[in-house]
């Protein structure tokens, strides 16, 4: 699927994927339901097995080997084009912005924060204390990268350090 959008394409069709894999549509169809299930499906897959959240136990020190791996994957255009299209399969499973989302779209999306839940956990019984849950990491480590790239503006690489301290510290 990554080779798809390394094509520059943010929009997939069934039928495209149904061509490139030798599958029936409606395999796909019954399977996945949707091609925002599929895409995140093969997303999330794809960055638990490419990119698995470090796990060392150092929250601080895997949360900054993480941020610079995301920069550095939304620099690529088959980096930015699939994030991209990440976010619209999202925010398809979504549907307004006032609803929850879809519960296939909670259940990829879980299998991400889990991994991080885990290495948050891991700091917490190696370090103590209190750190940051997965969605202030999420907000103040994740979200400057993504709005960057969105934007075209660059990645926040000099202060991906700044970020990671910011969500142990708890200020914006």
């Amino acid at each position: 699927m990554r080779s798809l959008f390394g094509e520059g394409r943010d929009v997939l069709t069934v039928r495209e994927v149904a061509e490139r894999s030798g599958v029936h549509e409606v395999t796909i169809y019954r399977r996945w339901g949707t091609i925002e299930s599929l895409v995140l499906d093969v997303a999330v897959t794809e960055l638990i097995e490419e990119s698995p959240f470090p796990d060392s136990g150092d929250l601080r020190r895997d949360l900054l080997e993480w941020a610079n791996s995301v920069a550095a994957q939304v620099k690529t255009h088959e980096g930015f084009a699939f994030y991209r299209a990440l976010a619209m399969a999202g925010s398809a499973l979504y549907g307004s912005a006032e609803e929850e989302p879809a519960a296939d779209g909670r259940a990829y999306l879980r299998r991400r924060t889990d991994q991080i839940q885990q290495a948050i956990d891991h700091h917490r019984v190696t370090h103590g204390g209190n750190p940051p849950s997965v969605e202030r990491i999420f907000d103040v480590v994740l979200a400057p990268i993504y709005l960057r790239a969105i934007i075209g503006y660059a990645t926040p690489d000099s202060q991906l350090e700044t970020l990671v301290d910011r969500a142990f510290a708890g200020d914006l």
